[in-house]
């Protein structure tokens, strides 16, 4: 969440890390490892979250810190920095350039500086319809929009006293303006990442209600997979319902254009039979795999039932 737990060349170093050596790299370490025991290795990064506490981070070199502008700000004009009903907490704007640069850089530190066998998009959104209100979106929306309209809008929208006069006039395109911004996000990273590493896999976590994920994150990831800017789509299915579930991985797996779908299972708040369920659904609806959210339900690692449990109920199929 804007810092790092490897050797970065543009984020600081986790907090999560302090007390450890300056030499420990856990990605370095994991990468090692897991490739000893024949995994692929995916480097998780947060793209838009950023930081989710009330205190702010120790680095001056925090986004946080030292680019508050390239922070989303609520239609009230706010940043949100511990979070809420609809917030996680900070969330960086993708209508920045400089921010879309920044990241851009991240994702290839990684991805030239490790042997990684995959990058992965993980809050790559806006947090709810609220955000993003700062005045650089506002300007290009603007800047956008003002060409296009004919003098009786011109006269309507110059007697709305509001700061967010054009985003009220015209809802519609400005949800599809905060769409845009998150595909060019999306798009600028898959070019970049891949044309150093073309075999590298690219994935995303993405609200699972298309619906959902289109008109209240803006995130249009039917269009990534049709555009084929994604390689493998991760929808966070974390109903407990199994029948929410096989809906949202039907849904996503009709919509995939070929795309490989990994199912998200929110097994944290379910059983280990429940889990089993849902892979077993998964698999006959043609995803091509399942990620377990998350690791806590292993106690950090004190507990082996359920994953014992879930490897026998579900045995690998290769």
């Amino acid at each position: 969440r804007g810092d790092a737990l490897y050797k970065s060349n543009y984020e600081p170093r986790s907090e999560l890390l302090d007390g450890q050596r300056e030499d420990f790299d856990p990605l370095g370490l994991i990468l090692e490892e897991g490739h000893k025991a024949g995994l692929q290795i995916h480097a998780w990064i947060n793209a838009n979250f950023t930081w989710g506490a009330a205190e702010l981070p120790k680095s001056p070199d925090h986004i946080v810190n030292k680019h508050p502008d390239w922070l989303m700000r609520t239609n009230e004009n706010v940043v949100n920095m511990s979070g809420g009903d609809d917030v996680e907490g900070a969330y960086t704007c993708p209508s920045s350039d400089e921010f879309r640069e920044h990241l851009k850089n991240v994702y290839l530190d990684v991805t030239t500086k490790y042997n990684v066998d995959g990058v992965h998009f993980d809050f790559i959104r806006y947090p709810s319809p609220r955000f993003c209100y700062c005045d650089r979106c506002l300007e290009k929306f603007r800047a956008e929009m003002e060409p296009k309209l004919s003098p009786e809008e011109r006269i309507a929208v110059a007697n709305l006293p509001e700061r967010n006069a054009y985003t009220f006039a015209f809802p519609k395109a400005w949800d599809e303006f905060r769409r845009t911004q998150i595909n060019r996000l999306v798009y600028t990273i898959y070019d970049a990442v891949k044309k150093v590493k073309p075999n590298l896999v690219v994935s995303a976590a993405v609200f699972p209600s298309f619906t959902d994920a289109y008109n209240n994150r803006f995130q249009d990831w039917k269009r990534w997979m049709r555009d084929r800017k994604i390689d493998l789509l991760c929808p966070m299915a974390y109903s407990k319902s199994t029948d929410t579930f096989v809906q949202d991985i039907k849904d996503a797996v009709e919509s995939s254009n070929g795309v490989p779908v990994c199912a998200g299972i929110g097994s944290w708040q379910i059983s280990a039979e429940s889990t089993v369920e849902k892979i077993k659904e998964a698999r006959k609806l043609g995803a091509v795999g399942f990620c377990l959210f998350s690791y806590s339900i292993t106690d950090g690692g004190k507990k082996t039932g359920y994953l014992e449990a879930v490897r026998n109920g579900a045995p690998p199929l290769r």
